[in-house]
């Protein structure tokens, strides 16, 4: 058996495969008219109490140095990768024109 062959006998299976599920969902569909009214309805009650926030007197142009948050906020702008140990493409050649890193799996191009 050969590639070609093996290929046509597998869009076949594909195709049979394919075929019989079309025509399974059209012989046994029940479908529910165009444009009627839906017998099936899921529908969620939730009972939500909403409450009024008071405003803090935070100015959102205050000095990033006074402001609480100011580490959250630094922290939001640098990549996930850095806190995992990596490093940016970047930094990674400036290490190895440096000859900074250490091979301990072979590299393969």
């Amino acid at each position: 058996m050969n590639w070609l062959h093996f290929f046509s006998w597998l869009a076949g299976c594909y195709i049979l495969y394919y075929l019989a599920m079309i025509l399974l969902d059209v012989a046994g569909a029940k479908h529910a008219p165009a444009g009627g009214p839906l017998t099936q309805e899921l529908t969620f009650s939730e009972n939500v109490a909403t409450t009024q926030l008071a405003d803090n007197g935070v100015a959102a142009d205050a000095d990033p140095k006074t402001r609480l948050d100011a580490p959250a906020v630094a922290m939001q702008y640098e990549p996930e990768m850095i806190g995992s140990g990596g490093v940016v493409i970047d930094n990674l050649f400036k290490l190895c024109k440096q000859e900074a890193i250490i091979y301990t799996r072979s590299v393969s191009f």
